[in-house]
């Protein structure tokens, strides 16, 4: 079948070196995915509170209007003055 071959103290060492490298790599990636994460979940809040915020303002610009059209039912209106 296959044939087995001894590795070479200098193989050995590349060997080691290159999965020393992928460790870091792995660790780098894993902080940098926890950061994505971190900064999705707040993305997430920050949009429920700009939703709240809609439906607060839109709210308000309502109240606004009909205390408007209220101030406006108590006007006198005069017309036909020269």
């Amino acid at each position: 079948m296959g044939l087995k071959k001894s590795l070479t103290a200098e193989e050995g060492d590349d060997i080691k070196k290159s999965l020393d490298f992928l460790s870091e790599e792995m660790t780098a990636v894993k902080l940098q995915q926890k950061a994505i994460l971190n900064l999705v979940e707040e993305v997430k809040a920050l949009r429920i509170q700009n939703a709240e915020k809609d439906r607060s303002l839109a709210f308000l610009e309502s109240r606004v209007a009909d205390l408007e059209q209220c101030a406006r039912i108590n006007d006198v209106i005069i017309t036909g003055l020269h």
